[in-house]
């Protein structure tokens, strides 16, 4: 599929549409042979129905995907659907798309992201009289359909360590590390191939934790409690956790004993690049 025209249209769709109040699968009118299709909100039974219902007639396609997430079957259902129709997927600057989502995106043939946008997983859960536990059944769901999308063992953990009320945010050197192949789409529409050098920007209202910042990375005594490593736009490496919503963050800085006092939140503006650890 010729990947141009879903740079031109998703930049456009983000330029001129207005948010959804509500869960919304709908056609986007390109006037080129491309369709554009948009999933904003969250994934209910029956989505899946919809989405395929919206697609039928569609045979060159991308998807581009803003949601909390939802109904863990609804959203492979959907991420099955893209594959075998060979369509693309993305998700937009200064957006997220997790959990079911995520998983539904997974299943773009080429798979895009904005630098400023959220790709989020954690483990399947069932939620019994308001309590919530992981479900086997529901992680083993997720691994077989990881394997029939090509990705491997360290994408399935990637995908599933999450505990159910955390998230795994994508990155480029997680997407890296788990063997997830990204594409991602600056707002300009150019293409930055996923490497090790890309630039870290978080959607309003996200931050990082910042632990400890040094002139190398083996001076770094926090490291070991990280989840990333970056360098600084003065030279500096620093070890960072996250990201997170940024309430969650304070929160976090209150209650975990391994965040030092003088650890601060971030945007990461300056961050230029993460280092695989």
């Amino acid at each position: 599929m010729n990947k141009l025209p879903f740079k031109m249209l998703t930049v456009a769709f983000i330029l001129n549409a207005c948010c959804a109040l509500a869960a919304d699968i709908r056609l986007v009118p390109t006037d080129t042979p491309l369709d554009l299709v948009v999933l904003e909100g969250k994934i209910v039974q029956g989505d899946a129905d919809r989405f395929l219902e919206t697609v039928r007639a569609t045979e060159i396609g991308a998807v581009l995907l803003k949601s909390p997430g939802g109904n863990l079957v609804e959203g492979l259902v959907i991420g099955r659907a893209i594959r075998a129709s060979g369509f693309s997927t993305g998700v937009a600057p200064g957006t997220a798309c997790a959990s079911a989502c995520a998983l539904a995106w997974l299943g773009g043939e080429t798979r895009y992201m904005d630098p400023t946008a959220l790709v989020g997983f954690h483990a399947a859960y069932v939620t019994e009289n308001g309590r919530i536990s992981e479900s086997g059944v529901g992680n083993a769901l997720v691994g077989a359909y990881l394997n029939e999308l090509g990705l491997g063992f360290d994408a399935v953990v990637f995908v599933s360590s999450a505990a159910p009320n955390e998230m795994n945010w994508l990155n480029a050197a997680k997407a890296q590390q788990a063997g997830i192949n990204v594409v991602m789409l600056e707002a300009d529409g150019s293409e930055t191939p996923i490497g090790k050098e890309i630039a870290l920007k978080l959607p309003s209202g996200f931050r990082w934790i910042v632990l400890e910042s040094g002139t190398s990375p083996e001076s770094l005594k926090t490291a070991e409690f990280s989840d990333q490593i970056v360098r600084t736009q003065n030279g500096y490496f620093a070890s960072v956790v996250g990201p997170y919503e940024q309430s969650v963050a304070k929160n976090m800085m209150l209650t975990m004993s391994f965040i030092p006092s003088d650890a601060y939140l971030s945007s990461g503006n300056g961050f230029l690049f993460l280092l695989s650890k």
